[in-house]
C-alpha cells in the first residue's frame, strides 16, 4: 500500500484514489478470529481519514522522518 501511495503521489489521479481507499478497506474492515488484532484493525479503520489525508493533498509526506531528524540534536542536547 505505502507503494502505492508513493505513486500516487507523483501522479494524482482519481481511479488511484478510489482503488487506494477500497484497499485500505478491504485490509482494515476484515474479522480474525483474534479480538485484540480486531480491536487494532477498527482503530486503524477510524482514523481513514488522518491516515488517507494524502489521498486528498499529494503535499503532504508520507511520513514524518524529515521532522524527526529536524529535532534530533535538540533533543540529544536536553539528555
Amino acid at each position: 500500500m505505502y507503494a502505492e501511495l508513493k505513486a500516487y503521489k507523483t501522479t494524482p489521479g482519481n481511479a488511484q484514489q478510489e482503488s487506494i481507499s477500497k484497499q485500505f478497506d478491504d485490509i482494515f474492515t476484515q474479522q480474525t478470529s483474534y479480538a485484540t488484532l480486531n480491536r487494532a484493525l477498527l482503530r486503524i479503520y477510524k482514523n481513514k481519514a488522518e491516515l488517507l489525508v494524502v489521498l486528498e493533498r499529494p503535499e503532504i509526506p508520507l511520513h514524518t522522518n524529515g521532522s524527526e531528524t529536524d529535532i534530533r540534536d535538540y533533543v540529544k542536547n536536553l539528555k
